[in-house]
């Protein structure tokens, strides 16, 4: 199998992310008319609309593209959740982890962290602590773990201020 010219843009708009936006549109737009059900391609476009330009119907329109392509991409599925989450689309968004944490090389803390993170929107601060308890058990890289930690102590900050706040309302 050889890299096709899609390949190629699509991996000189990737190597330009965050540096670069002109060639990173540029590029995608190149490997897009190579190929416009190219997955990769779509999923940076997808990026690109929800991170730079907040229009996330566009970025949905780009993540559900790459989608179609290639269903098991972990990383499609996780931009598309965090764009769910950001829609306070927390159903759709369980769903999208519910599928996500049965693909092939997920790292299941990371989409533990997600869950968590929609709970605790929906300020059910418990289960959103368990499941980042159990997402620090699930977890073997260091780092994450004290990021985890820190999360759980937001949660626990957060569970503090509205007790105190409720108290003097009462």
């Amino acid at each position: 199998m050889s890299i096709t010219l899609a390949d190629q843009y699509y991996l000189k708009a990737l190597d330009d992310y965050d540096y670069n936006f002109t060639e990173v549109l540029e590029n995608l737009n190149y490997a897009l008319s190579y190929d416009a059900e190219h997955a990769g391609a779509n999923y940076l476009m997808g990026r690109v609309y929800m991170e730079q330009f907040q229009k996330f119907d566009i970025a949905e329109s780009y993540f559900q593209l790459a989608m179609a392509a290639d269903p098991e991409n972990i990383q499609t599925c996780e931009s598309l959740a965090w764009l769910m989450i950001r829609t306070k689309r927390f159903d759709d968004a369980l769903r999208l982890i519910a599928y996500a944490v049965g693909l092939k090389g997920v790292i299941f803390p990371e989409w533990l962290r997600l869950k968590a993170l929609i709970f605790e929107l929906r300020k059910d601060y418990q289960l959103a602590k368990t499941l980042l308890h159990e997402a620090i058990s699930e977890s073997y890289d260091s780092n994450y773990i004290e990021f985890l930690e820190g999360e759980l102590e937001r949660i626990e900050k957060k569970e503090r201020l509205l007790s105190h706040v409720q108290y003097h309302m009462a």
